[in-house]
């Protein structure tokens, strides 16, 4: 565990459970986030790690434990409350309006983390700083000449990068990435190393990821699941080196 002060720690999860009837998803799970610290949560297929993201998002509540996000406990929180604070996430499964344009699915995103009540049936208006937001998100995640493409026109591994905008178009302070390479060609999967390589060092990345070899080149610290269980904890040296690692991987393959 990362031996933060409580003033620098912005995401704390305190032995988290997540029972569904009989079934363990996540068994006492543990771990702190420093400001500006990269991490990977890893484990083979059904190790617990959406769930886990899942809970610390909101979506999901714990059975037993706590989760902390920038010192408040927001463990009975729902989802939208955690990202008007500063949470922002990607998910597994590409969650886009694929009629609407690059820009406009942006615009509806950055609603998210503002307080104003959003009307669904009125027209988006793109203007002054949600504007701004739009083109500094569009513009790290090397899309801004395709902003007024419709999804449906981007290829998987664009649509990918777009997901991620959408996440930064909220000004995230800590910012969840499940497995945002999943199913990308080898070279799509270099474009998204290296546009979460670049993101801003301010910015706290708890980034899930099932190829161990790329999450380990992205981030300062590991956690390894496997069956619900956390098995090991280390940078990334020690989590290669970790014997139960090795075994939790040969076995998956």
């Amino acid at each position: 565990m990362i031996g933060a002060g409580v003033v620098d720690r912005v995401l704390h999860v305190e032995n988290v459970k997540v029972r569904f009837g009989g079934v363990t998803a996540v068994n006492g799970v543990s771990f702190e986030v420093e400001e500006g610290a990269r991490w990977a949560v890893i484990g083979p297929n059904g190790a617990g790690k959406t769930t886990l993201f899942r809970t610390i998002c909101g979506e999901v509540y714990p059975t037993d434990g706590r989760v902390h996000l920038f010192g408040r406990d927001v463990t009975r929180k729902p989802a939208h409350s955690r990202a008007q604070m500063g949470l922002g996430r990607t998910f597994q499964v590409t969650n886009l309006f694929p009629n609407l344009t690059v820009e406009e699915n942006l615009a509806i995103a950055a609603q998210a983390r503002s307080k104003r009540r959003f009307v669904s049936w009125a027209p988006l208006r793109i203007r002054g700083e949600l504007a701004e937001r739009i083109e500094s998100a569009l513009s790290r995640v090397g899309l801004s000449e395709r902003r007024l493409a419709t999804v449906a026109e981007l290829s998987h591994g664009e649509q990918r990068q777009m997901e991620i905008a959408m996440a930064l178009a909220n000004a995230p302070r800590v910012l969840l990435l499940d497995e945002p390479a999943a199913g990308l060609s080898a070279a799509e999967r270099s474009v998204v190393r290296q546009l979460i390589e670049e993101l801003p060092r301010d910015l706290s990345i708890v980034l899930i990821e099932h190829d161990m070899d790329i999450a380990l080149e992205l981030v300062d610290r590991v956690l390894v699941l496997d069956n619900g269980n956390p098995i090991a904890e280390g940078t990334p040296d020690e989590i290669r080196l970790d014997p139960k690692v090795q075994d939790v991987y040969l076995r998956d393959e």
